[in-house]
């Protein structure tokens, strides 16, 4: 998981990333041989706190203090001199269950919970011992508390000390979360209006949206767009079935820009488009319907269509914020339906396994829809349970505007029902297939869909 990323304590580790099977004991003795400092986004403890109330207490507030300031690393296992500068390696004892009572302590003392990881690092000379990193994000929402009897204080780092907030930065504080929340809306309008204006207005799309709670970078240059042509073209990002692929990729103003048409004279995608920014935010849409019959008294969404998208989607969007923007942290996911142009009912369908159709919960307009949010981890939006979850959080909410009450598919504790993909024996194949070697359980699970 990455959670954090600094450009100050990847040169100072030697270039790395502090995350699990990337940060090794090599690389925190270089804090130690270059004597390096305490600092608002580092400190380090000699040992491990111990279990009483204060000093689990004490662990809270210096992960707190760092979330509170602009993230950073807790090294545990490293000594300082009076200074605070690195001055040796005093390595602790390494174990499952201290990791575990480490989380518990904070995910119980710290309010509203940050995006940390605990890190063992093993000291290779000394097999299970050495230090313990925690990585910590300086998340979106800040203030982050320490319980305190009662009530709850509020630290923050000023280089090697910690102080707490006044009365008036706690509220200046809060007000700030709620305009970091306001933007974060602002930009995924923002991105999500432009897609649309690219979309056919001839049917109704389903769009996905991701804006990382801690922006990436993406190097656009002309290397860097020969690369990106070169990864994208002709590849399908579906999850399950469908012969599309990426035939465009084009350049936009901090964006790339792709879809599936092959006629480079004409500005819409023929069924699916994505545009992918150089702060790791994203949108990726495709059609709510597999083909329209033009006397229908209804547009008709495809209920197995509308899940494969939303899965489909925020995998690739949650990649591109991953491993070509190097986002951290969590990310703000929406779901919302471009109407197009035609004023028909809309209606859900599912394929029986006779190849009919059976019209599913209620019929809908666009005024029936609000846009969809959640939140996810960017590195649970990989091919697994936690991207399964996510998507089922969204997608329940599209699904109730047709009357039903949540995604048949697939469910919030990141399983598959198996019985509700009968609408293509390929796709049921291809996706119990994918389940098996990402280890998402497949359940027969019933539910009520009227």
């Amino acid at each position: 998981m990455t959670v954090l990323r600094s450009p100050r304590l990847e040169a100072l580790l030697g270039g790395v990333i502090p995350t699990a099977g990337s940060i090794k004991y090599r690389h925190l003795e270089l804090l130690k041989a270059g004597q390096v400092g305490e600092a608002e986004d580092l400190e380090y403890k000699r040992e491990l706190y111990g279990n009483g109330d204060s000093q689990r207490r004490e662990l809270c507030k210096d992960v707190a203090a760092l979330a509170n300031t602009r993230g950073g690393l807790l090294v545990i296992g490293i000594q300082e001199d009076d200074q605070g500068r690195a001055i040796s390696m005093t390595n602790v004892a390494l174990s499952d269950a201290e990791a575990t009572r480490m989380h518990q302590a904070i995910a119980s003392g710290v309010h509203p919970l940050p995006t940390f990881e605990i890190i063992p690092v093993e000291d290779p000379a000394q097999p299970g011992a050495g230090c313990y990193a925690v990585s910590v994000a300086a998340g979106p929402r800040q203030p982050y508390g320490v319980a305190v009897n009662n009530g709850y204080r509020y630290p923050r780092r000023v280089g090697m000390t910690v102080v707490y907030l006044t009365e008036p930065e706690i509220e200046t504080a809060y007000r700030r979360r709620d305009a970091a929340r306001r933007d974060q809306n602002a930009r995924a309008r923002e991105i999500e209006e432009a897609t649309a204006r690219r979309l056919p207005t001839d049917r109704p799309w389903v769009m996905v949206s991701l804006v990382p709670d801690q922006p990436g970078d993406v190097r656009l240059d002309a290397t860097s767009f020969s690369k990106a042509r070169t990864s994208y073209q002709s590849a399908n990002p579906m999850i399950m079935g469908r012969d599309w692929s990426w035939r465009r990729v084009l350049l936009g103003q901090r964006r790339l820009i792709l879809d599936d048409q092959y006629d480079y004279t004409k500005r819409a995608a023929i069924h699916m488009m994505s545009e992918v920014h150089d702060d790791g935010s994203g949108t990726f849409a495709g059609p709510s319907m597999f083909r329209h019959n033009p006397d229908a008294e209804d547009l008709p969404f495809n209920d197995e269509l509308l899940v494969n998208i939303i899965m489909s989607g925020l995998r690739f969007l949650g990649e591109h914020a991953r491993e070509r923007a190097h986002a951290a942290g969590s990310a703000m996911l929406r779901l919302t339906i471009v109407p197009g142009r035609v004023r028909k009912p809309w209606q859900l369908y599912h394929h029986d396994e006779g190849w009919g159709t059976e019209p599913l919960g209620n019929q809908a307009d666009q005024v029936d829809f609000q846009t969809a949010e959640a939140a996810a981890p960017i590195d649970e939006l990989v091919d697994g349970p936690g991207l399964v979850s996510a998507s089922a959080i969204l997608g329940s909410e599209i699904f109730q505007g047709f009357g039903l009450p949540e995604v048949p598919q697939i469910t919030q504790r990141g399983q598959i029902r198996q019985r509700y993909w009968a609408g293509s024996r390929d796709w049921l194949s291809a996706l119990e297939a994918w389940a098996k070697n990402h280890g998402i359980e497949v359940i027969d699970e019933v539910i009520a869909t009227r």
